[in-house]
């Protein structure tokens, strides 16, 4: 089986899992969570993600790829990683090798976009987790650090790289049933 395997990048409080539960009621795919491969490999709580940002990240990479490979679904012809591509712990962002997203065997890359108030309403509405508050132009610069890096590695991988926002649910099913 040819399973696709896509990336499915964004800062912290896009709405990346908002997004993805959107789409799965359009198409059918195996949802993984960058956090929850991590804590998968660590045999630790999901719900412990928040602290991963401070972790040390060589290590958190070794355990997503141990995580992937103890999560994948062999049966599923689309796996969706919702994950990031830079790390911001609160002091400084870190950017993610591509050799992690080579490892994983992602062909596609996508990035989902919002506005900077947007996304700041949802890191203060979701009280779950404790993500770092900024201003919008911060944001507004995490998100184009992250959007740059995401386009690098799908250059660097040879995989098709996409931008969406949280209107284009429609448009993402059929880039990746083409």
């Amino acid at each position: 089986m040819n399973q696709l395997i896509v990336a499915f990048t964004g800062i912290s409080g896009v709405g990346k899992t908002s997004f993805l539960r959107q789409l799965a009621k359009k198409i059918d795919f195996q949802h993984i969570t960058g956090g929850t491969l991590i804590a998968t490999a660590r045999g630790a709580a999901s719900d412990a993600r928040d602290s991963i940002r401070h972790a040390d990240l060589d290590e958190n990479q070794r355990l997503l790829i141990k995580g992937f490979a103890l999560t994948r679904d062999s049966n599923a012809n689309l796996i969706v990683m919702d994950g990031h591509v830079i790390i911001d712990n609160g002091e400084e962002l870190t950017t993610i090798s591509s050799e992690v997203f080579k490892a994983l065997g992602v062909s596609v890359m996508v990035h989902l976009e919002a506005e900077p108030e947007r996304i700041a309403a949802n890191r203060e509405g979701d009280k779950l987790r404790r993500r770092p508050a900024y201003p919008f132009h911060i944001l507004e610069r995490h998100q184009a650090l992250s959007r740059t890096h995401a386009q690098a590695i799908a250059a660097l991988l040879c995989a098709r790289f996409y931008i969406v926002t949280h209107n284009d649910t429609d448009r993402l099913v059929q880039l990746l049933i083409s």
